[in-house]
């Protein structure tokens, strides 16, 4: 029959309605789709509207220094167009894809943080982790940046605790860029006050630097869920039940209901409680703009050299100064005082 219709002229076979069988097929699936999508691309298109009409999460402000930083760039690290890169275009990516993960669910008006542990454990919510972590870890990075960066000299107290865990600022200085150079692929490199939750012990902690590949989060709870009984015999009233006889009694220094005792059961067996005070990206586009593809070093110096010590000091964890100050007596705590910006 293909035959035939082939041989006919031009103008005859353009003309027929003729349609075989199998196009007819074709074409009424093609139909249905568009005027039936499937329920789960329904659902997509439901969660993209969503998206459009509420935007929970947004690109923070850069608090007093995010209009200057797009007008001017940050001196001596970004051009204007570096600090969109780095910052605008970035951030704003990442926070779109997760206002997308996150629509019409329960969690929606959760901060990324609180995301990116919650789900860092969930292999079907890799993508929802992924731009968690991804828009708090450059949010921190760029919390240590500032107009009029105080240097670390400035602030007496703040260079004395660094000190007495590095030895010196050089000796810091030198770790944390080489760490950040170092790293065979993307991720950030934090310097972080790592608890010692333990107390029969003297010392409350101490500083360490970390690095956290692609979007890892430096955060140990991510890394364990505390959970008293067996899910695999017990129903969902049990679970509820559970959860609701848990003790809410925080008074006293030792055993599973104290303070204490609450803070070292999120965090896995051999894991420390940790606080993030400054970060930097090693990711790609954070430098290829201004410093091109082999400048990661020059980036890094750079960065470090710009630092806002005072913004590192405000986001340190207050039990350090309680125990420098102790340590120091009273004399030296007013010697070692807090700097001041001007």
């Amino acid at each position: 029959m293909i035959t035939r219709r082939l041989a006919r002229p031009l103008g005859a076979i353009s003309s027929s309605n003729w349609v075989c069988p199998s196009c007819v097929r074709r074409l009424s699936s093609a139909q249905a789709y568009h005027t039936a999508p499937p329920k789960r691309a329904s659902l997509l298109q439901q969660r993209f509207t969503g998206v459009q009409r509420r935007k929970l999460h947004n690109v923070p402000d850069l608090a007093q220094y995010d209009d200057s930083f797009k007008r001017n760039g940050v001196p001596g690290l970004w051009s204007p167009i570096g600090f969109q890169i780095a910052w605008t275009q970035y951030q704003h990516m990442v926070v779109r894809k997760l206002n997308e993960l996150t629509s019409g669910e329960p969690y929606e008006n959760a901060q990324p943080k609180d995301l990116a542990i919650q789900f860092a454990r969930d292999p079907s919510a890799a993508s929802l982790f992924n731009h968690a972590s991804a828009a708090h870890n450059n949010h921190q990075f760029l919390k240590g940046l500032s107009t009029s960066p105080m240097q670390l000299d400035t602030i007496p107290r703040m260079q004395k605790t660094l000190e007495n865990t590095f030895g010196s600022i050089d000796t810091l200085r030198t770790t944390f860029i080489d760490t950040a150079a170092s790293m065979f692929g993307p991720g950030y490199v934090w310097l972080v006050w790592v608890r010692d939750l333990s107390p029969t012990t003297v010392s409350r902690g101490d500083w360490r630097i970390l690095t956290t590949y692609l979007a890892g989060t430096p955060y140990p709870e991510a890394g364990f869920r505390h959970q008293g009984i067996d899910t695999n015999v017990s129903n969902a009233q049990k679970y509820n039940d559970y959860l609701a006889s848990e003790p809410t009694n925080h008074v006293g220094a030792f055993g599973p209901s104290s303070k204490t005792g609450k803070e070292t059961a999120s965090i896995p067996p051999g894991g420390k409680s940790l606080m993030p005070v400054l970060c930097v990206s090693t990711w790609e586009h954070s430098y290829i703009y201004d410093f091109g593809l082999p400048g990661r070093m020059d980036f890094l110096q750079s960065w470090w050299d710009i630092i806002d010590w005072k913004i590192v000091e405000q986001l340190t964890p207050e039990e350090v100064w309680t125990e420098f100050d102790v340590g120091l007596g009273s004399l030296g705590a007013r010697q070692y005082g807090s700097g001041a910006r001007s």
